[in-house]
């Protein structure tokens, strides 16, 4: 029809667009490595699932993830027709045999129809922006720039089949300019997602999602370490940070920017991808991404919960990138908040945050009968204590309920006493590599020399750090939380819970023992075991489960600027009215108890692991 034209059109927008990828191109260019080519099988299925299917994006709003996948959707089915377009430009009869073929008839039938679901969408989309508000988005000129442009290449194509001659010569470069223009709009808009966000969620990680990043701290040409510039991070960091749609699910979920801390994790997209925009040599100097371009409490305001990375549909990673600037943070600038450096003093000379004498590790359990594996070498299980159960008051009950059960339940077991060490779960969170490194390959050593197989306990965080970090260093073990371990003692009848529990009971869940690990059903389950327990859920809880603000090192730091995060937990968790919060983490159980002291209700709502519940029902 129009070759010349058309072949123009083309060449000039594709090679602006070409010209604008490359700029890119050069950033990413500057970008550390990042392995991610490999276990295609599971990424092959987040790409259907997540991606394709828009599975997250319906799950956390289910009116605007529809609406969103029904543009996504739609513009699966439209993208057959551009190219026809494009092809009829250069040739009258391009694409007859298929448009003759059974399959060519139903596509062009079905076309209005999507078409105008799109549209739907659309007015949709566009009835939100102006009128419904939502807090969480970015309203700007830039949204509604995408959404008139969508609505024009829908009419703009029904125009083209619904009119002749000049009029539809008229439409059909109206549409065909309109989808060019379109396509070099979108590299410099929150829209670039269109065209990043399909490799983004397929390059999302198949590592554990408790396992952060290793850190060469041998590595001789290093002269920094962690995320100190914007060409520290990886190219994954960066198509995250360019992928950002500005959606603000992840904020709408942050423990820290629900209780009015200064982090927003859209925010630090939006920024971090500011940065990136001015290319190779735009960025300021020497500054640093903190503190010269990004305030340090964005970072230090973090719980690594991942409920950001939970909520976002197109597959963005928000913890490596917080926790790397907090390595440059500690390692290189040696900045950090005040009251860590006591943590981290206490950790290099006792080997835990409180700072207790190394050597009364076990005296918490010196009249329970307890096995050290200098003793029993030969132990089937190691049962790892953790900080908390050692030296903590409150959690050392919780040690001595699961102790009751083990040996009831006559499982073999033994505890390492004064050779264990903190797992290095706080240090490594917080930004000291270094420290964490030390006390994983102290503890690793031990282990191996013990040949520990088996490994049993009841913090979360060393669940995680045991089960998805040691490996990294030669640490591989299986290890299993108490709650899993119970509930299998309980289906076995080794464990019989039989005195009743007449009181109502929510559970909450620990970030690191849900999310990280998908940890659920098990202390429910125990829970309902209980004769006479009732037991409820809150709307907020499982995966959707709003963090106790203990986690990312923050059980070590104060909380100095909006609302305490473990004080809405607690209101959270009294939707349910209950009787007793029950959890299965000790630094839940510390945040959730400071809580209910601190609002004068420890009278009313019993502050519980799980474990202990059972130990009393055993009667």
């Amino acid at each position: 029809m129009f070759p010349l034209t058309t072949g123009l059109l083309l060449i000039v927008a594709l090679g602006l667009f070409g010209t604008t990828l490359y700029r890119w191109g050069t950033i990413f260019r500057k970008a550390k490595p990042d392995p991610r080519w490999n276990d295609f099988r599971r990424r092959f299925w987040n790409l259907l699932t997540i991606a394709f299917a828009q599975t997250k994006m319906i799950r956390g709003d289910f009116r605007a993830g529809l609406m969103h996948a029904i543009i996504f959707w739609g513009f699966l089915v439209i993208a057959l027709r551009t190219i026809l377009l494009f092809g009829i430009g250069f040739e009258a009869d391009f694409g007859r045999s298929f448009l003759e073929s059974v399959a060519g008839r139903f596509y062009i039938l079905s076309l209005p129809v999507v078409e105008g679901l799109v549209l739907l969408a659309v007015g949709y989309a566009a009835y939100r922006r102006w009128f419904v508000k939502p807090g969480r988005l970015t309203l700007s000129a830039e949204g509604l720039i995408i959404l008139v442009a969508i609505a024009l290449l829908m009419v703009s194509d029904f125009a083209i089949d619904g009119t002749t001659g000049a009029l539809q010569t008229a439409a059909y470069f109206f549409h065909i300019i309109l989808v060019l223009a379109f396509l070099n709009y979108l590299p410099y808009g929150k829209h670039f997602h269109i065209l990043t966000f399909l490799p983004n969620v397929f390059f999302m990680r198949t590592t554990p999602l408790g396992q952060l990043r290793n850190l060469n701290l041998e590595d001789p040409n290093a002269t920094s370490f962690g995320m100190g510039k914007l060409e520290d991070l990886t190219w994954k960091d960066m198509l995250d940070v360019a992928t950002c749609t500005e959606c603000g699910r992840c904020s709408s979920v942050c423990p820290a920017t629900n209780t009015g801390k200064i982090l927003s994790p859209k925010q630090l997209n939006i920024d971090e991808r500011r940065e990136l925009r001015k290319g190779p040599g735009g960025q300021e100097g020497e500054k640093f991404l903190s503190p010269h371009l990004i305030d340090p409490e964005v970072f230090w305001s973090c719980t690594t919960c991942r409920a950001c990375e939970e909520a976002c549909p197109v597959g963005i990673e928000f913890v490596d990138r917080i926790v790397g600037t907090r390595r440059h943070m500690v390692l290189t600038q040696g900045v950090m908040p005040t009251e860590v450096q006591n943590t981290f003093r206490n950790m290099e000379t006792h080997s835990n945050p409180w700072g207790l004498a190394a050597d009364d590790r076990a005296e918490w359990c010196k009249d329970l009968g307890v096995k050290i594996f200098a003793e029993k070498p030969d132990a089937e299980y190691l049962y790892f204590v953790g900080c908390a159960g050692s030296f903590d008051d409150r959690n050392k009950r919780i040690a001595t309920a699961f102790v009751k059960i083990l040996q009831k339940a006559h499982v073999d077991f033994a505890i390492l006493g004064k050779e264990e060490c903190c797992t290095g779960d706080p240090a490594r969170r917080i930004g000291n590599e270094y420290l964490f490194q030390t006390l994983a390959k102290q503890n690793i050593e031990t282990m191996n020399r013990y040949k520990v197989k088996k490994i049993l306990t009841a913090c979360p965080h060393c669940f995680n750090t045991l089960g998805n970090e040691y490996p990294q260093f030669g640490g591989n073990y299986e290890v299993i939380h108490h709650t899993d371990f119970v509930y299998q003692l309980i289906r076995e009848g080794r464990v019989r819970p039989v005195s009743p529990l007449p009181q109502r009971v929510t559970y909450h869940d620990s970030c690191y023992l849900g999310r990280y690990n998908g940890v659920y059903d098990a202390p429910r389950e125990i829970l309902k075991s209980i004769p006479g327990a009732e037991v409820v859920e809150v709307p907020l809880s499982r995966s959707n489960g709003r963090c106790c603000g203990a986690g990312g090192g923050r059980m070590w730091m104060e909380e100095r600027v909006g609302k305490r995060v473990n004080h809405q937990r607690l209101e959270d968790l009294q939707e349910a009215s209950p009787h007793v919060i029950a959890s299965a983490c000790p630094f839940c159980i510390t945040m959730l108890r400071d809580a209910t002291r601190d609002k004068h209700l420890e009278e009313q709502v019993q502050t519980r692991d799980v474990i202990e519940l059972v130990a009393e029902a055993m009667g």
